[in-house]
């Protein structure tokens, strides 16, 4: 059976980029694209659809669309395309149970993403809070990928879309230092960026839901 992406966003040039670029991936036999949320939700709830990709034209706007989809299709992935890694975009994004965060100036970190979900990985989840209690580390994954503790630590904090700042003063360490532990978190994964990094994690089974 053939791979579906379902493409939606308010605007109507961007959903034709977005429509464009992921149809030439290779990833995904069919890309759709929805014209309005009440089409995304009718082609979503009619099916079959392996992934859903939300544009993001800014901060704010995301959430409830996002939330809409996972009601109607709980079990289909939705990745978020957004203009940067702007930590209050990539934290709204995955608070809100998106898959991933994709970068528009990043478009093969978007590739290797859709190709992962389309490839049937795991990326089942959303941001890792203290209140997700369904949320947990995978320690053999951990051990196979060679993460470090702290490692594990800069990639949560990433996955709140935390600054290096912001992270540092958390673990009590120096911005320099947490650049360092995640460009190292970067290339042990595979990626390329802090939302590649996170949605690797995911499909690479770090993170998991589970009792």
């Amino acid at each position: 059976m053939g791979r579906t992406c379902v493409v939606h966003d308010e605007r109507e040039q961007t959903r034709r980029r977005l429509e464009l670029l992921l149809a030439s991936t290779g990833d995904v036999d069919e890309v759709v694209a929805a014209a309005d949320l009440d089409d995304l939700l009718a082609r979503v709830g009619a099916g079959p659809v392996d992934v859903v990709v939300l544009g993001a034209a800014r901060v704010g706007t995301v959430a409830a669309t996002l939330a809409a989809v996972r009601h109607a299709a709980p079990t289909v992935p939705v990745l978020v395309a957004g203009p940067s890694d702007d930590p209050r975009a990539v934290a709204e994004a995955l608070t809100a149970g998106a898959a991933g965060y994709l970068r528009w100036d990043a478009p093969r970190a978007m590739t290797r993403t859709l190709a992962a979900l389309a490839a049937g990985s795991s990326t089942e989840g959303g941001l890792l809070t203290p209140a997700d209690e369904g949320v947990h580390l995978d320690r053999l994954a951990q051990r196979e990928l060679d993460l470090s503790a702290r490692e594990v630590q800069v990639l949560i904090g990433l996955s709140r879309g935390m600054t290096h700042a912001d992270i540092g003063g958390r673990l009590y360490l120096s911005s320099a230092t947490v650049k360092s532990h995640a460009a190292r978190l970067f290339r042990k994964l595979g990626a390329t960026d802090r939302a590649e990094a996170v949605g690797r994690a995911w499909a690479l089974g770090v993170f998991r839901r589970g009792s």
